[in-house]
């Protein structure tokens, strides 16, 4: 990464975060600016810039060193905030003098100050980083941005708290479902509801007649009979059909997949825990090979009889999440 091609923007704050993402999170050498760590394991240093005039951009220059480890150390030189300098906090005399200085080969006193520009600065750089949501996300460590997420959501995961308007909304249609799982799988999804199916009904449910042991039967009035032992449930569930695009897209779907758990808990939280879910994927038959003995179809979750003649003869796979 060239520091010159990001200081082209003329962004401090930026240019910071930039150079910053550099440090992996565990196990690195370097540490971010504004927090506990020697200079020499900070990958930016800063510097004020020198003079009485207006720049008119927080920076005003930025330096490069490549080190062994294949990062880039930035030397930046900032305009907006420092001891001395046109927008310094010392009276103007203190900025002459290091001018004066300067121009006599002397950097000394310059250098000095600029030690304490830089933790200034730094710490300029945290307050700022504080405020944005998205720097945050990028470090290990819990941000209070998604703990008050979280408290006001209710989520347990970073999934819950990435759709949390979505979970915290009630109640929840069938197009919100829809527009979530297509951001979550990135393919077209169609949500079709009230799904009819049959459920079973408790032995304590059902009618019964009189007899020796219940001489006046079982909800056997009129208004409560009914005959069977099962009833049509009109609303039960929803079919989510999935629209593959590629052959990857349908492995992580099918049961076992790396998709399927995600989708499962996302899909089962914006459902309910009353209402049944359907699965249903459609693609091509080109992207479904036949099973074969060799240790790695497995029943009812890769494997498929039969060959397929046409390649582009569409197919419908089915199944029951939680339930293959």
């Amino acid at each position: 990464m060239s520091v010159e091609a990001v200081a082209g923007e003329k962004d401090f704050f930026r240019t910071v975060w930039r150079l910053q993402r550099q440090i992996p999170e565990r196990r690195s050498p370097y540490r971010r600016v504004g927090h506990d760590g020697w200079p020499s394991q900070e990958l930016v240093r800063f510097r004020t810039s020198q003079h009485m005039g207006f720049v008119g951009s927080d920076l005003v220059a930025a330096h490069e060193e490549q080190l062994e480890e294949g990062v880039t150390r930035g030397e930046l030189t900032v305009d907006s905030l420092g001891l001395t300098g046109a927008r310094g906090a010392l009276p103007s005399h203190y900025t002459e003098m290091v001018l004066a200085q300067v121009r006599s080969r002397s950097p000394a006193l310059r250098d000095f100050l600029d030690m304490f520009n830089h933790r200034l600065l730094s710490l300029l750089y945290r307050s700022w980083e504080k405020t944005q949501p998205a720097v945050q996300q990028e470090h290990t460590e819990a941000d209070a941005f998604t703990t008050v997420l979280g408290a006001m959501t209710g989520a347990e995961t970073d999934l819950d708290v990435h759709y949390g308007a979505a979970l915290a909304r009630g109640p929840r249609s069938a197009s919100m479902l829809r527009h979530c799982l297509e951001d979550l799988c990135g393919m077209p999804v169609a949500v079709t509801p009230l799904q009819g199916e049959w459920a079973d009904v408790a032995d304590v449910d059902q009618t019964r007649l009189p007899d020796a042991s219940r001489p006046r039967g079982q909800h056997a009035r009129l208004g409560e009979a009914m005959l069977g032992t099962r009833v049509w449930i009109a609303d039960h569930g929803v079919r989510i059909t999935f629209h593959a695009e590629e052959e990857a897209q349908l492995r992580s779907l099918l049961p076992g997949g790396t998709l399927s758990p995600v989708m499962q808990r996302l899909s089962r939280k914006l459902v309910g825990g009353q209402t049944a879910l359907h699965y249903r994927v459609r693609a091509r038959s080109a992207m479904v090979t036949g099973a074969r003995l060799d240790g790695r179809a497995r029943i009812g979750k890769n494997s498929f009889i039969g060959a397929f003649r046409n390649p582009e003869q569409p197919l419908e796979i089915g199944f029951r999440p939680g339930k293959e």
